[in-house]
C-alpha cells in the first residue's frame, strides 16, 4: 500500500491508541476500553458465522417414497440443485463480507457508540440473508426472489464500507491510515452490490437464470476491483515517491 503507513497483510492488528477522557460530569471513564473493542469484534465473529452455518439448514432433500430407487434419489438431489447454488453463492458472499470486515477493523484502533450502532446494522443485515438464500433456493425462477436476494445481499455490502468510512472520519482508525487509503478500502467493498444491481437491469430481459448466471462475476470482479485498487495506490505511491526529488 501507499507509503510506509498501511500494510494490509500484516497479521496483526495494530496497538490500539488511548481513548480520549471521559467529561466526569457526564459519564466516568471505562475501565478498559479494549475490552470493549474485542467484544464487539466477538460478537461479530459470531454472528457472522451463524449466518453462514444456518444457510445450509435450507438445503433439503425433497420427500422420497418409502421404496425409494436410485432413480427416485437421483431425482431428489437434481431438485436440490437451486438451492445448493443459492447455499454456494451466500456462502461465498458472507465469507467476502466476513473478510472485508477482519481487514477493515485491524486499522480500526478503539469503537464509539455509534461505531457499534453501525456494526449492528450490518449485523443485522448479515444475519438476514439465510432468508433471501431460502426464498431463491424454493422460487429462484420467480423476479420477486431474485430481486429480494440482490437487494439483501447489496445492502449488507454497502453497509460494510460505510461502516469503515465512519471510524476513519470519527478518528477511530490507528495513525497513518490516509483518506486516500480509507477510499480505496471502502471502494473494494462494493464488488457485490455493483454486480448484483447491475444484473437487476438485465432481469427484464435475459430472465431470472441469466440474471443468477451473472451473479458467478462476484468473485472475479473482486479479483478485478483488488488488482485496480492495489494498482492505483502504488502508481500513487511512486507519484507520491517522485515528487520530492523533482523538487
Amino acid at each position: 500500500m501507499s507509503g510506509q503507513g498501511i500494510d494490509d497483510e500484516a497479521a496483526e492488528r495494530p496497538t490500539s491508541s488511548p481513548a480520549p477522557a471521559a467529561d466526569p460530569a457526564t459519564e466516568p471513564v471505562p475501565a478498559d476500553d479494549h475490552l470493549g473493542y474485542e467484544r464487539l469484534i466477538f460478537f461479530s465473529d459470531a454472528v457472522f458465522a451463524i449466518a453462514i452455518t444456518l444457510l445450509i439448514i435450507e438445503v433439503r432433500l425433497p420427500a422420497l417414497p418409502d421404496d425409494a430407487s436410485d432413480a427416485d434419489l437421483i431425482a431428489g438431489l437434481r431438485a436440490t440443485v437451486p438451492a445448493v447454488f443459492a447455499y454456494v453463492l451466500s456462502f461465498a458472499t458472507i465469507g467476502l463480507y466476513w473478510l472485508a470486515h477482519w481487514r477493515r477493523f485491524r486499522y480500526i484502533a478503539r469503537v464509539d457508540y455509534r461505531l457499534v450502532a453501525y456494526n449492528l446494522v450490518l449485523l443485522g443485515l448479515i444475519a438476514f440473508i439465510p432468508f433471501p438464500t431460502a426464498v431463491l433456493g424454493e422460487h429462484g425462477d420467480l423476479a420477486s426472489a431474485v430481486i429480494l436476494y440482490a437487494v439483501a445481499l447489496s445492502a449488507a455490502g454497502l453497509a460494510g464500507p460505510l461502516t469503515w468510512l465512519y471510524a476513519w472520519r470519527a478518528g477511530l482508525t490507528v495513525p497513518g491510515v490516509t483518506s486516500r487509503y480509507a477510499m480505496l478500502t471502502a471502494s473494494r467493498g462494493f464488488s457485490v452490490p455493483v454486480v448484483m444491481l447491475g444484473s437487476l437491469l438485465f432481469l427484464p430481459v435475459l430472465g431470472t437464470t441469466a440474471v443468477e448466471t451473472i451473479w458467478l462475476l462476484i468473485a472475479p470482479a473482486q479479483m478485478l476491483l483488488d488488482r485496480l485498487v492495489r494498482g492505483r495506490d502504488r502508481q500513487e505511491a511512486s507519484a507520491d515517491r517522485r515528487e520530492p526529488a523533482s523538487r
